[in-house]
């Protein structure tokens, strides 16, 4: 009999192949869900303070999938990845309360089940590993700038990524999961940045896969490489260290950044965004 993390994974590989996504590279799970299952689940966001996000399935129809806007950019993606495996496990309803970052084993086992779908789906082992070697990563003893960096590049919170990278995937040594735990997303900017910052930091380099677009929230800032040419009206110049230009996301909209060999898609979505997922990069369009 399979257990829980072998039915996660085998499914998760099975939407990434329906796809057409290997598992090396990261990917935007509202693309894929509304690329890929749009024409049975529609995904809206909603800005739900008690809750992380909920499923409905429809007897008739589309069923539904919304994700809280008021959490911070890398939780929702991961919010919408397991509410996409109450969908694909054939659940009925699902009214995920907001919780705690790292989620217990001890919960109901369609939440674990779909925790593990969420991880799986997003951070493949194969990717993880690939992307770690890329950037000279070493995951036995990753640094907090590497740790948060990847978490950006694979869309999910730094919290998430250690917690699934040192359990599940077993890259991260527990014991080195659990120090750099301790250590504040807002502490792991300002070492990066040199300053306190609004909103979340996103940090691209030359490494970057361009099967994931670059995704800021109005208020976010990101970091590219010396050099990079960002052509996109809702991003602002605001600084600068060695490894880098520091940005900050000021309205929604679409762009791009590039440089000499690489290139990669730079996408805005509206603060507290209320709406069909698919609008959510166009300015000032709610969609009831």
């Amino acid at each position: 009999m399979a257990t829980p993390a072998v039915d996660a994974m085998t499914t998760a590989a099975q939407v990434r192949r329906v796809a057409g996504l290997p598992g090396d590279v990261p990917l935007c799970v509202y693309d894929l869900v509304d690329g890929c299952y749009g024409h049975e689940v529609d995904l809206r966001f909603q800005p739900l303070k008690s809750l992380e996000g909920m499923y409905s399935r429809a007897s008739a129809g589309r069923s539904s999938i919304v994700v809280s806007t008021e959490r911070p950019g890398g939780r929702r993606r991961y919010t919408c990845a397991h509410e996409l495996g109450h969908h694909l496990f054939g659940h009925a309803l699902s009214l995920d309360e907001l919780i705690e970052e790292q989620r217990s084993g001890q919960r109901d086992p369609r939440e674990h089940l779909c925790d593990l779908f969420a991880g799986f789906l997003l951070m493949p082992k194969l990717g993880v590993a690939l992307a770690a070697r890329e950037r000279g990563v070493d995951l036995a003893a990753p640094s907090v700038e590497q740790v948060y960096s990847l978490a950006g590049y694979f869309g999910v919170g730094y919290a998430a990524f250690l917690l699934h990278a040192s359990r599940t995937l077993r890259l991260v040594p527990g014991s080195v999961a659990e120090s750099l735990a301790r250590i504040s997303p807002q502490r792991i900017r300002r070492k990066i940045l040199g300053r306190d910052t609004p909103g979340e930091l996103l940090v691209v380099d030359e490494t970057w896969r361009a099967s994931r677009p670059a995704d800021l929230i109005v208020g976010d800032h990101i970091l590219v490489p010396r050099g990079t040419q960002v052509e996109h009206v809702g991003l602002k110049a605001v600084g600068a260290v060695p490894d880098g230009a520091i940005y900050e996301a000021t309205s929604p909209g679409l762009g791009r950044a590039d440089a000499a060999s690489w290139s990669v898609f730079v996408r805005v979505e509206r603060a507290r965004y209320k709406g069909m997922a698919r609008f959510r990069n166009l300015e000032e369009c709610d969609d009831e």
